[in-house]
C-alpha cells in the first residue's frame, strides 16, 4: 500500500526507468563507468518507503536483470536483495534521510553490491578480468545525489 503522499505511478515508473537505464547502450568509453541505476533506486525506495519496496522487489527485479543481461540466474538478484536488506536495516537507524546522510550508506552498499556480484561471478567461472569492473562504484556514488534530489519530494524524512 502506497502512502497517500506518493502518487501510484512514481515508484513503479522510477524502477522501470532504472531497469531500462541498466540496459541502455552507452559509448564504449562510458560503459565501465555506468552507475548501478537499479541499485540506487531500490536503495532510495527501501530507505524512504520500506513498506512498499523491499526484498521481494529487489529479488524480482534482480532476476529480470539477470535474464536481460544473460548473466547466471541469481547473481544480480542475490546482490540486490542483500543491498536492499542492509538499506532497510540502515533506514531503521537513520534519523534524517537527507542526501548527505545517505551518501555514505550508498557508497558502502554500492561497494558491497559489486563485491558480492564479483564473488558470485567468480564462483560461476565468469570472474571479471580487469580493474574496470570496479568503476561503476564511482558512477553510482556520484549519481546518488542526483537520484536522491529528484526523488526526495516523495521520500519521507
Amino acid at each position: 500500500m502506497l502512502p497517500r503522499d506518493v502518487p501510484l505511478w512514481v515508484i513503479p515508473s522510477s524502477l522501470l526507468l532504472a531497469f531500462l537505464l541498466a540496459l541502455a547502450p552507452l559509448p564504449s568509453l562510458l560503459v565501465p563507468w555506468r552507475p548501478e541505476w537499479l541499485l540506487m533506486l531500490l536503495v532510495f525506495w527501501s530507505l524512504h518507503q520500506p513498506s512498499v519496496v523491499g526484498i521481494w522487489t529487489a529479488f524480482v527485479l534482480g532476476l529480470a536483470l539477470d535474464l536481460a543481461l544473460h548473466t547466471r540466474l541469481g547473481v544480480h538478484a542475490a546482490s540486490l536483495v542483500t543491498a536492499v536488506w542492509l538499506a532497510h536495516t540502515a533506514s531503521l537507524r537513520l534519523k534524517r534521510r537527507r542526501i548527505g546522510n545517505t551518501l555514505w550508506v550508498m557508497a558502502a552498499l554500492a561497494g558491497l553490491f559489486l563485491l558480492m556480484r564479483y564473488g558470485l561471478l567468480s564462483l560461476t567461472g565468469h570472474r571479471p578480468l580487469n580493474a574496470d569492473y570496479w568503476l561503476p562504484w564511482f558512477g553510482t556514488v556520484l549519481g546518488w545525489p542526483l537520484v536522491a534530489a529528484v526523488l526526495q519530494r516523495w521520500g519521507k524524512d
